[in-house]
């Protein structure tokens, strides 16, 4: 760039920020502004940064008028109806009623968000899972205990009153327990399909 007058020399930042301390300059002036003396001349087209900003400008606008104005969509003719109806449709959906019904009470487990501290968190749900199958195994077991010793308290009397009921036999156990899950947990129903 050649070099200019000293007058016609642009303010450093440093003079125009002291011009905007001192009063000089409006604080609220934009940094920028356009001159009415401002004239494009042919010189300005010439350079090769300056064809690129145009291109660039002109490409973007015809975007921009492009997406404001939207084209009209299709009309369907009157004469041509619709295949199905919206009654057909909800008769293809399974009833909704019918689902919650099944779904009441039911257990559903939503995976943990992964985020900071979720190892400790997962920690904490299992050792809950845990305590909590404990104790519904607890309750299982106790009710088989509690229905053998009321049959043979029945047979024989007040005799095997003291006597501890023994435990019931192991397939009672798991049969009890897999009835008690597919009573109180959401099931996928590839799973309940295989009884």
């Amino acid at each position: 760039m050649a070099p200019q007058p000293p007058g016609l020399k642009k303010p450093s930042a440093r003079t125009l920020r002291h011009q905007r301390v001192t009063g000089q300059i409006h604080p609220l002036t934009p940094a920028k502004v356009f001159r009415d003396d401002a004239a494009v001349t042919d010189s300005f087209l010439s350079s090769k940064r300056d064809k690129r900003l145009i291109k660039h400008s002109s490409f973007m606008s015809r975007i921009a008028d492009s997406s404001r104005v939207s084209k009209s969509t299709k009309r369907r003719r009157p004469s041509k109806k619709l295949a199905t109806t919206l009654d057909s449709l909800a008769d293809a959906l399974p009833e909704l009623e019918e689902a919650d019904a099944e779904q009441q009470g039911k257990i559903r487990h939503k995976s943990l968000k992964s985020k900071r501290g979720a190892l400790k968190r997962k920690e904490r749900v299992v050792k809950g899972e845990m305590e909590r199958f404990g104790v519904n195994m607890a309750q299982l077991t106790a009710q088989d205990g509690v229905k053998t010793a009321a049959v043979k308290d029945d047979d024989e009397g007040m005799v095997g009153a003291d006597k501890p009921a023994p435990p019931a036999p192991t397939a009672n156990r798991w049969a009890a327990l897999r009835g008690y899950i597919s009573s109180t947990m959401e099931q996928n129903p590839a799973f309940t399909a295989k009884d």
